[in-house]
């Protein structure tokens, strides 16, 4: 059995958003997350390759039809956990509260102890200690972008490079 995440990727926001973490970086020094390329996760999950191919199917099936739509970001928020991330507006939020939704739903049939994200956030930073949090907070406190979301990618995880890599984009 191998790794999944299934993810929405903000092609055009990457290198800006690698530029963010980076800076975050140079000011904190090296956090989770700091080397991965800016994505939405909707959900993780370990499956076979039978598995695999039924939720291929299954996720194609439900999104050939679905509604492209531009993503906005209205700023930058944090969780208790130490996460900091970049907040999507709320027209926004509920579009992808109900993208991830749908998807989980279709996942979990296959794969019941799967993870769906039920909050959609674009991570910059995970497990930040209070100081790198705080640092964080105070350094970036505003951000306005945008991205067209018209497909979710499949990705594996490479246990040698402790990375998801990309494998598979399904259009809507």
């Amino acid at each position: 059995m191998k790794k999944y995440s299934m993810v929405i990727y903000p092609y055009t926001l990457v290198k800006e958003i690698m530029q963010i973490k980076q800076e975050l970086k140079a000011l904190v020094g090296w956090y989770h997350s700091v080397h991965a390329e800016a994505h939405f996760t909707i959900c993780e999950f370990f499956a076979d390759e039978d598995d695999l191919l039924q939720i291929k199917e299954e996720v194609t099936n439900l999104i050939t039809k679905w509604r492209k739509q531009i993503i906005r970001f209205e700023s930058f928020d944090s969780y208790e956990g130490g996460a900091f991330y970049l907040k999507p507006d709320e027209p926004s939020n509920i579009y992808l509260e109900e993208l991830f939704k749908s998807i989980g739903y279709k996942v979990k049939a296959i794969i019941p102890n799967a993870y769906v994200c039920t909050s959609p956030h674009l991570s910059i930073g995970r497990k930040l200690d209070k100081n790198k949090l705080s640092i964080a907070k105070k350094t970036f406190t505003s951000y306005a972008s945008s991205f067209l979301c018209d497909g979710v990618v499949l990705r594996e995880f490479n246990p040698n490079k402790r990375q998801y890599e990309l494998k598979e984009c399904i259009k809507f």
